[in-house]
Protein backbone atom coordinates (compact mmCIF):
# COMPACT_ATOMS: atom_id res chain seq x y z
CA UNK A 1 0.00 0.00 0.00
CA UNK A 2 2.95 2.42 0.83
CA UNK A 3 4.30 1.85 -2.65
CA UNK A 4 0.39 2.41 -4.22
CA UNK A 5 0.41 6.23 -2.17
CA UNK A 6 3.42 6.98 -3.72
CA UNK A 7 2.04 6.69 -6.88
CA UNK A 8 -0.92 8.24 -6.31
CA UNK A 9 0.76 11.18 -4.66
CA UNK A 10 2.84 11.77 -7.90
CA UNK A 11 -0.07 11.60 -10.13
CA UNK A 12 -1.30 14.87 -10.36
CA UNK A 13 2.26 15.31 -11.74
CA UNK A 14 1.96 12.95 -14.69
CA UNK A 15 -1.20 14.13 -15.47
CA UNK A 16 -0.64 17.28 -15.83
CA UNK A 17 2.43 16.81 -17.67
CA UNK A 18 1.02 14.32 -20.41
CA UNK A 19 -2.67 15.53 -20.49
CA UNK A 20 -2.98 19.35 -19.55
CA UNK A 21 -7.27 18.94 -20.08
CA UNK A 22 -6.73 16.72 -16.73
CA UNK A 23 -5.96 19.55 -14.02
CA UNK A 24 -9.08 20.28 -13.02
CA UNK A 25 -9.67 16.49 -12.20
CA UNK A 26 -9.70 15.94 -7.97
CA UNK A 27 -6.87 13.69 -6.28
CA UNK A 28 -10.31 11.11 -5.87
CA UNK A 29 -10.68 11.60 -9.53
CA UNK A 30 -7.05 10.84 -9.80
CA UNK A 31 -7.38 7.51 -7.85
CA UNK A 32 -10.49 6.58 -9.24
CA UNK A 33 -8.54 6.62 -13.14
CA UNK A 34 -5.14 4.89 -11.96
CA UNK A 35 -7.73 1.87 -10.14
CA UNK A 36 -9.60 1.65 -13.10
CA UNK A 37 -6.87 1.23 -15.67
CA UNK A 38 -5.47 -1.06 -13.20
CA UNK A 39 -8.11 -3.44 -13.48
CA UNK A 40 -9.86 -2.98 -16.43
CA UNK A 41 -7.31 -1.94 -19.19
CA UNK A 42 -6.31 -4.06 -22.00
CA UNK A 43 -3.21 -4.46 -20.72
CA UNK A 44 -3.57 -4.12 -17.45
CA UNK A 45 -0.65 -6.60 -16.73
CA UNK A 46 1.65 -4.28 -17.85
CA UNK A 47 0.83 -1.65 -15.16
CA UNK A 48 3.12 -3.30 -12.06
CA UNK A 49 4.09 -1.03 -9.13
CA UNK A 50 7.64 -0.63 -10.96
CA UNK A 51 6.22 0.65 -14.22
CA UNK A 52 3.80 2.97 -12.75
CA UNK A 53 6.37 4.65 -10.11
CA UNK A 54 8.49 4.78 -13.19
CA UNK A 55 6.01 6.72 -15.43
CA UNK A 56 5.43 9.02 -11.60
CA UNK A 57 8.89 9.61 -11.75
CA UNK A 58 9.14 10.06 -15.39
CA UNK A 59 5.94 12.95 -15.60
CA UNK A 60 7.07 14.93 -12.24
CA UNK A 61 10.55 15.45 -14.16
CA UNK A 62 8.53 16.24 -17.27
CA UNK A 63 6.66 19.14 -15.24
CA UNK A 64 9.84 20.64 -13.56
CA UNK A 65 11.71 20.78 -16.52
CA UNK A 66 15.36 21.95 -16.03
CA UNK A 67 14.76 22.39 -12.38
CA UNK A 68 15.51 18.50 -11.63
CA UNK A 69 16.58 15.99 -14.10
CA UNK A 70 18.66 12.92 -13.93
CA UNK A 71 21.97 12.38 -15.09
CA UNK A 72 24.46 9.51 -15.48
CA UNK A 73 27.12 9.55 -12.95
CA UNK A 74 29.49 9.19 -15.27
CA UNK A 75 28.50 12.30 -16.66
CA UNK A 76 28.64 14.68 -13.46
CA UNK A 77 32.59 15.82 -14.19
CA UNK A 78 33.36 17.90 -17.61
CA UNK A 79 36.01 16.23 -19.69
CA UNK A 80 39.30 18.06 -20.00
CA UNK A 81 38.45 18.36 -23.81
CA UNK A 82 35.79 20.38 -22.81
CA UNK A 83 37.55 23.05 -20.29
CA UNK A 84 39.82 26.20 -21.14
CA UNK A 85 38.45 29.58 -22.38
CA UNK A 86 39.15 30.82 -26.05
CA UNK A 87 40.28 34.36 -26.31
CA UNK A 88 41.52 36.31 -29.83
CA UNK A 89 41.45 39.93 -30.22
CA UNK A 90 39.58 39.80 -33.21
CA UNK A 91 40.08 43.37 -34.36
CA UNK A 92 42.62 45.62 -32.48
CA UNK A 93 40.35 47.18 -30.85
CA UNK A 94 37.72 44.14 -30.34
CA UNK A 95 38.55 41.37 -27.78
CA UNK A 96 36.79 37.80 -27.57
CA UNK A 97 36.40 36.00 -24.63
CA UNK A 98 34.55 32.34 -24.13
CA UNK A 99 35.00 30.26 -21.09
CA UNK A 100 33.89 26.68 -21.62
CA UNK A 101 33.16 25.22 -18.31
CA UNK A 102 33.09 28.10 -15.59
CA UNK A 103 35.47 26.36 -13.45
CA UNK A 104 37.65 28.37 -10.75
CA UNK A 105 40.98 27.71 -13.45
CA UNK A 106 38.88 29.83 -16.16
CA UNK A 107 37.62 32.18 -14.08
CA UNK A 108 41.56 33.08 -13.06
CA UNK A 109 42.22 32.64 -17.29
CA UNK A 110 39.59 35.48 -18.00
CA UNK A 111 41.36 37.81 -15.45
CA UNK A 112 44.94 37.22 -17.21
CA UNK A 113 43.17 38.05 -20.48
CA UNK A 114 41.47 40.83 -19.84
CA UNK A 115 44.96 42.10 -18.24
CA UNK A 116 46.57 41.29 -21.65
CA UNK A 117 43.28 42.67 -23.40
CA UNK A 118 43.83 46.54 -21.06
CA UNK A 119 47.74 46.06 -22.68
CA UNK A 120 46.82 45.66 -26.34
CA UNK A 121 44.31 48.48 -25.55
CA UNK A 122 41.54 47.00 -26.93
CA UNK A 123 38.68 49.40 -26.31
CA UNK A 124 35.52 46.62 -26.38
CA UNK A 125 34.85 43.29 -25.37
CA UNK A 126 32.88 40.60 -26.57
CA UNK A 127 31.54 38.20 -23.60
CA UNK A 128 30.38 34.39 -25.61
CA UNK A 129 28.26 33.09 -22.94
CA UNK A 130 26.83 30.43 -25.26
CA UNK A 131 28.11 27.28 -24.29
CA UNK A 132 26.49 24.38 -23.55
CA UNK A 133 28.50 23.74 -20.02
CA UNK A 134 26.87 21.76 -16.94
CA UNK A 135 25.58 23.87 -14.00
CA UNK A 136 28.77 25.07 -12.45
CA UNK A 137 29.52 27.00 -8.89
CA UNK A 138 28.48 30.26 -7.89
CA UNK A 139 31.56 31.26 -6.30
CA UNK A 140 32.91 31.56 -9.45
CA UNK A 141 29.76 33.30 -11.00
CA UNK A 142 30.75 36.06 -7.83
CA UNK A 143 34.47 35.77 -9.20
CA UNK A 144 33.95 36.60 -12.71
CA UNK A 145 31.36 39.30 -11.68
CA UNK A 146 33.99 41.09 -9.70
CA UNK A 147 35.87 41.67 -12.96
CA UNK A 148 32.97 44.32 -14.29
CA UNK A 149 31.44 45.82 -11.51
CA UNK A 150 32.62 48.49 -9.00
CA UNK A 151 33.74 47.28 -5.86
CA UNK A 152 31.53 47.26 -2.92
CA UNK A 153 28.22 46.22 -5.69
CA UNK A 154 25.59 44.04 -4.76
CA UNK A 155 26.35 41.09 -7.32
CA UNK A 156 23.58 38.80 -6.80
CA UNK A 157 21.67 37.10 -3.92
CA UNK A 158 20.66 33.28 -3.41
CA UNK A 159 17.74 32.43 -1.22
CA UNK A 160 18.04 28.56 -0.06
CA UNK A 161 15.21 26.43 -0.18
CA UNK A 162 14.83 26.13 3.63
CA UNK A 163 16.13 29.69 4.42
CA UNK A 164 13.78 32.57 4.72
CA UNK A 165 16.55 35.42 3.95
CA UNK A 166 18.76 35.54 1.19
CA UNK A 167 22.64 35.48 1.15
CA UNK A 168 23.97 38.83 -0.69
CA UNK A 169 27.30 38.25 -2.35
CA UNK A 170 28.77 41.81 -2.25
CA UNK A 171 32.00 42.69 -5.12
CA UNK A 172 35.49 42.91 -3.06
CA UNK A 173 37.83 44.07 -5.16
CA UNK A 174 38.16 46.87 -7.77
CA UNK A 175 36.85 45.79 -11.36
CA UNK A 176 39.43 45.61 -13.98
CA UNK A 177 37.04 46.21 -17.22
CA UNK A 178 36.05 49.12 -18.14
CA UNK A 179 35.82 49.20 -21.12
CA UNK A 180 32.20 48.51 -23.83
CA UNK A 181 30.87 44.77 -23.36
CA UNK A 182 28.60 42.37 -25.02
CA UNK A 183 27.35 39.60 -23.65
CA UNK A 184 25.81 36.87 -26.33
CA UNK A 185 23.75 34.15 -24.91
CA UNK A 186 21.14 32.01 -26.26
CA UNK A 187 19.22 28.25 -24.64
CA UNK A 188 22.45 27.11 -24.15
CA UNK A 189 23.69 29.05 -21.60
CA UNK A 190 23.82 27.94 -18.15
CA UNK A 191 23.21 28.83 -14.84
CA UNK A 192 26.14 30.83 -13.96
CA UNK A 193 26.32 32.29 -17.48
CA UNK A 194 22.95 33.21 -17.19
CA UNK A 195 23.21 35.02 -13.62
CA UNK A 196 26.41 36.92 -15.00
CA UNK A 197 24.36 38.52 -18.41
CA UNK A 198 21.07 39.15 -16.11
CA UNK A 199 23.53 41.54 -13.48
CA UNK A 200 25.39 42.71 -15.96
CA UNK A 201 22.17 43.95 -18.21
CA UNK A 202 20.28 45.07 -15.15
CA UNK A 203 23.29 47.38 -14.43
CA UNK A 204 23.13 48.77 -17.97
CA UNK A 205 26.82 47.23 -18.37
CA UNK A 206 26.46 45.06 -21.18
CA UNK A 207 24.01 44.78 -23.81
CA UNK A 208 22.47 41.07 -24.76
CA UNK A 209 22.93 39.44 -28.37
CA UNK A 210 21.08 36.59 -29.32
CA UNK A 211 18.32 34.31 -28.43
CA UNK A 212 16.24 33.80 -25.18
CA UNK A 213 17.85 32.20 -22.56
CA UNK A 214 15.41 28.89 -20.58
CA UNK A 215 15.36 30.49 -17.41
CA UNK A 216 17.70 27.98 -14.91
CA UNK A 217 19.56 30.44 -12.86
CA UNK A 218 19.07 28.58 -9.81
CA UNK A 219 21.75 26.88 -7.41
CA UNK A 220 21.57 23.04 -8.19
CA UNK A 221 22.18 20.19 -6.16
CA UNK A 222 23.22 16.51 -7.26
CA UNK A 223 22.63 13.59 -5.22
CA UNK A 224 23.73 9.89 -6.59
CA UNK A 225 20.32 7.52 -6.22
CA UNK A 226 21.86 5.01 -7.66
CA UNK A 227 25.31 3.20 -9.11
CA UNK A 228 24.39 4.43 -12.17
CA UNK A 229 22.14 7.63 -11.99
CA UNK A 230 21.97 10.72 -10.19
CA UNK A 231 19.44 13.39 -9.78
CA UNK A 232 20.18 16.93 -10.49
CA UNK A 233 17.86 19.31 -8.97
CA UNK A 234 17.43 23.16 -8.21
CA UNK A 235 18.31 23.86 -4.53
CA UNK A 236 18.59 27.31 -4.45
CA UNK A 237 17.23 30.19 -6.46
CA UNK A 238 19.07 33.08 -7.90
CA UNK A 239 18.04 36.67 -7.02
CA UNK A 240 19.57 40.25 -8.87
CA UNK A 241 20.12 42.78 -6.50
CA UNK A 242 16.26 44.47 -6.77
CA UNK A 243 15.45 40.47 -5.40
CA UNK A 244 14.07 40.06 -9.21
CA UNK A 245 14.12 36.43 -10.34
CA UNK A 246 15.14 35.14 -14.15
CA UNK A 247 14.13 31.48 -13.06
CA UNK A 248 11.77 29.99 -15.31
CA UNK A 249 11.51 33.68 -16.94
CA UNK A 250 14.79 34.01 -18.88
CA UNK A 251 16.99 36.66 -20.32
CA UNK A 252 15.04 38.26 -23.88
CA UNK A 253 18.50 39.80 -25.29
CA UNK A 254 18.65 43.45 -26.81
CA UNK A 255 19.11 42.31 -30.44
CA UNK A 256 18.03 39.10 -31.23
CA UNK A 257 19.71 36.80 -33.54
CA UNK A 258 18.45 33.70 -34.40
CA UNK A 259 21.65 30.90 -34.79
CA UNK A 260 20.57 27.04 -34.89
CA UNK A 261 22.10 25.30 -32.27
CA UNK A 262 23.82 22.66 -34.42
CA UNK A 263 25.32 25.45 -36.81
CA UNK A 264 26.62 27.14 -33.41
CA UNK A 265 28.45 23.59 -32.24
CA UNK A 266 29.77 23.64 -35.90
CA UNK A 267 31.13 26.74 -35.51
CA UNK A 268 32.38 25.88 -32.19
CA UNK A 269 34.13 22.96 -33.25
CA UNK A 270 35.33 24.13 -36.29
CA UNK A 271 36.44 27.10 -34.45
CA UNK A 272 38.49 24.60 -31.82
CA UNK A 273 41.48 24.64 -34.46
CA UNK A 274 41.09 27.74 -35.82
CA UNK A 275 40.65 31.68 -34.99
CA UNK A 276 37.50 32.85 -34.01
CA UNK A 277 38.14 35.45 -36.74
CA UNK A 278 37.81 32.86 -39.37
CA UNK A 279 34.15 31.82 -38.25
CA UNK A 280 33.21 35.46 -38.94
CA UNK A 281 35.22 35.66 -42.20
CA UNK A 282 34.49 34.19 -45.75
CA UNK A 283 37.83 33.30 -47.39
CA UNK A 284 38.09 34.71 -50.56
CA UNK A 285 38.14 32.23 -53.67
CA UNK A 286 41.26 31.99 -56.21
CA UNK A 287 41.12 34.92 -58.78
CA UNK A 288 43.49 35.10 -62.20
CA UNK A 289 45.78 38.07 -61.08
CA UNK A 290 49.30 39.10 -61.75
CA UNK A 291 51.20 36.82 -59.37
CA UNK A 292 48.44 33.90 -61.38
CA UNK A 293 50.00 35.68 -64.69
CA UNK A 294 53.45 35.37 -64.12
CA UNK A 295 53.49 31.77 -62.20
CA UNK A 296 51.14 31.03 -64.98
CA UNK A 297 48.23 28.54 -63.83
CA UNK A 298 44.77 30.68 -64.10
CA UNK A 299 43.29 29.21 -60.67
CA UNK A 300 39.83 30.16 -61.97
CA UNK A 301 39.94 28.57 -65.15
CA UNK A 302 41.18 25.84 -63.03
CA UNK A 303 38.49 25.77 -60.70
CA UNK A 304 36.16 26.03 -63.65
CA UNK A 305 37.53 22.81 -65.45
CA UNK A 306 37.28 20.75 -62.18
CA UNK A 307 33.98 21.88 -61.82
CA UNK A 308 32.53 21.12 -65.13
CA UNK A 309 33.75 16.85 -64.77
CA UNK A 310 31.50 17.36 -61.53
CA UNK A 311 34.23 17.56 -59.01
CA UNK A 312 33.41 18.94 -55.78
CA UNK A 313 35.85 22.09 -54.35
CA UNK A 314 36.75 22.89 -50.88
CA UNK A 315 34.93 26.53 -51.38
CA UNK A 316 31.92 24.92 -52.82
CA UNK A 317 30.76 23.51 -49.49
CA UNK A 318 28.25 25.49 -47.05
CA UNK A 319 30.96 27.09 -44.52
CA UNK A 320 28.98 27.10 -40.97
CA UNK A 321 28.79 30.75 -39.92
CA UNK A 322 28.84 32.24 -36.08
CA UNK A 323 26.01 34.91 -37.12
CA UNK A 324 25.39 36.21 -33.17
CA UNK A 325 29.29 36.98 -33.02
CA UNK A 326 29.24 38.69 -36.70
CA UNK A 327 26.16 40.84 -35.51
CA UNK A 328 28.34 41.47 -32.51
CA UNK A 329 31.34 42.85 -34.34
CA UNK A 330 29.16 44.86 -36.82
CA UNK A 331 27.69 46.85 -33.87
CA UNK A 332 30.60 47.86 -32.50
CA UNK A 333 31.94 48.65 -35.84
CA UNK A 334 28.41 51.24 -36.62
CA UNK A 335 28.72 52.15 -33.07
CA UNK A 336 32.71 53.34 -33.68
CA UNK A 337 31.78 54.93 -37.33
CA UNK A 338 29.24 56.99 -36.05
CA UNK A 339 31.13 58.27 -33.18
CA UNK A 340 34.13 59.16 -34.94
CA UNK A 341 32.34 60.91 -37.91
CA UNK A 342 31.35 64.65 -36.94
CA UNK A 343 27.96 65.32 -38.82
CA UNK A 344 26.47 68.63 -38.32
CA UNK A 345 22.84 67.82 -38.09
CA UNK A 346 21.65 71.43 -37.94
CA UNK A 347 20.12 72.39 -41.72
CA UNK A 348 22.31 74.97 -43.44
CA UNK A 349 21.59 77.17 -46.55
CA UNK A 350 24.12 76.39 -49.47
CA UNK A 351 25.04 79.33 -51.46
CA UNK A 352 23.72 79.26 -54.60
CA UNK A 353 26.34 78.94 -57.43
CA UNK A 354 26.57 81.04 -60.51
Amino acid sequence: MRRFAFILALAPSVFAASAPESKDISQAGIQTAFRILQKEYIRSGDLTFDELNRAALAGLLERLDFGAELIPRKLESVPEAQQGVRSELITPQVAYLRPQAFTEREIKEVERQLGLFITAKAAHLILDLRTPAPPGNFNDAADMLSLFLPKGEVLFKMKQMDQSASETETNRREPLWAGSLLVLVDDETNNLGETIAAVLRQRKQALLIGAPTRGGAVRYETVPVDAEWSLRFARGEVLLADDSSVFKKGLKPDFAVELPTSIKRQVFEAGASKTVKSTITDQPRARFNEAALVAKPNPELDAYIRRSAGEWLPEDAPKPSDVVLQRAVDLITTRAHFQSAKIDWKRKDIPATK
